[in-house]
């Protein structure tokens, strides 16, 4: 017997003479030499490939779903298959895998991605983006006219209201309103304190409203300080052509004090403060409140707060 083996593909066949037919009877695959497959394969267990493993038409591609069933007849869970067309001759181009029961897509539910109203984008594949439509949706930096359109507990700081209606109670801080205004009844703020005016009354407009009612006795005589607020003067908040109203109720004791000097944003504008009869007050009512009413009019556009203001101011006892 020989000591080597050549195990070269040399196949030995045999012939059969009916047939004039030769058979292979065996061989051994050369490997290293390239082979094209143009048959159907089964492979019964599994297989390695120490190399790259290329396949010219893609691994299970098949054209339609009968095809695929023709091809793999008994797949097994995990099966994968790419189908190109539907049964009928639909263009699909779908990965499929075999639950163990039903080939199903495995390319997710969502086959598209649609803009609605007040957006735009979308698409059918790829890196898909929805953007905000700013024609139809306000935004903090677009500017958009709204019509027929119902606010409920807005919070408006700033602008100009042309039409609409507001529900609930809406805290609005500042609002300009232009044309005529029809209103049923204001609630005004009153800030009630039991402050003893003396000294120097300051009058934040800002935070106390239109009225201040001082419940406690007054001790001296005061002057009124009124101004926007501790940071916001009222020569800066106002402009020419605006007036002021404000009421102050100070209770008096049996010994009567009262407003001896005017001051706006902490100027003296005594000297161009009007007293109803023309004359300032001198003394105060005992045992009552005095109602002092002030009304201030940007007559200027300077900072000089006593070149400004024009202001009228009148003293009336209740008891």
């Amino acid at each position: 017997m020989p000591a080597t083996f050549n195990y070269s593909g040399k196949p030995g066949y045999m012939y059969q003479l009916s047939t004039d037919t030769w058979f292979q009877l065996s061989g051994i695959v050369d490997s290293s030499s390239g082979y094209n497959w143009t048959g159907v394969h089964t492979f019964a267990n599994d297989m390695s490939f120490s190399d790259s493993l290329t396949s010219r038409e893609g691994i299970n591609n098949f054209l339609n779903p009968a095809a695929r069933d023709a091809a793999i007849a008994s797949p097994v869970h995990g099966s994968v298959a790419f189908v190109r067309q539907d049964g009928s001759g639909n263009t699909i181009n779908q990965w499929q895998y075999y639950s163990g029961s039903t080939w199903t897509a495995n390319d997710g539910d969502i086959s598209a991605v649609s803009s609605g109203v007040g957006l735009t984008g979308g698409g059918t594949a790829g890196a898909l983006t929805l953007t905000v439509d700013t024609a139809f949706v306000a935004t903090t930096s677009n500017t958009m006219t709204m019509t027929n359109k119902t606010l409920v507990n807005p919070s408006v700081t700033s602008g100009t209201f042309v039409a609409g209606t507001f529900t609930s109670a809406p805290a609005i801080d500042r609002p300009t309103i232009t044309g005529t205004t029809q209103i049923a009844q204001i609630l005004e703020s009153a800030a009630v304190t039991s402050y003893s005016t003396t000294g120097t009354v300051i009058y934040n407009v800002l935070d106390q409203g239109a009225v201040a009612y001082y419940t406690s006795s007054a001790s001296s005589n005061w002057t009124l300080n009124l101004r926007g607020s501790s940071t916001t003067s009222l020569v800066n908040l106002m402009s020419t052509g605006q007036s002021l109203t404000v009421a102050v109720l100070v209770t008096n004791g049996a010994t009567a004090f009262y407003q001896s000097a005017m001051q706006i944003d902490g100027t003296a504008v005594t000297s161009v403060t009007k007293w109803q009869g023309g004359t300032s007050p001198s003394s105060g009512n005992a045992s009552s409140v005095d109602i002092y009413s002030i009304t201030a009019v940007k007559v200027a556009n300077t900072s000089t707060v006593a070149s400004a203001f024009t202001v009228f101011a009148a003293q009336t006892k209740f008891a």
